[in-house]
């Protein structure tokens, strides 16, 4: 088992017929939606905590 597959485990689910494990492409796109989703949100936190400077000009 190499490295890569022990750390994402949870995206391997078992092969009724055969008994080997493979990736489950439901748990593979739900994964990286919500990864998406969470680099999409520090994103706009850290573009909405910039600060705002305003100017007489």
């Amino acid at each position: 088992m190499t490295f890569w597959r022990f750390i994402f485990s949870f995206l391997y689910v078992r092969n009724w017929h055969t008994g080997n494990m493979e990736l489950s492409r439901p748990r593979v796109a739900l994964f990286f939606a919500s990864l998406f989703l969470l680099i999409l949100a520090i994103t706009l936190i850290t573009f909405l905590q910039t600060p705002i400077a305003y100017s007489s000009r």
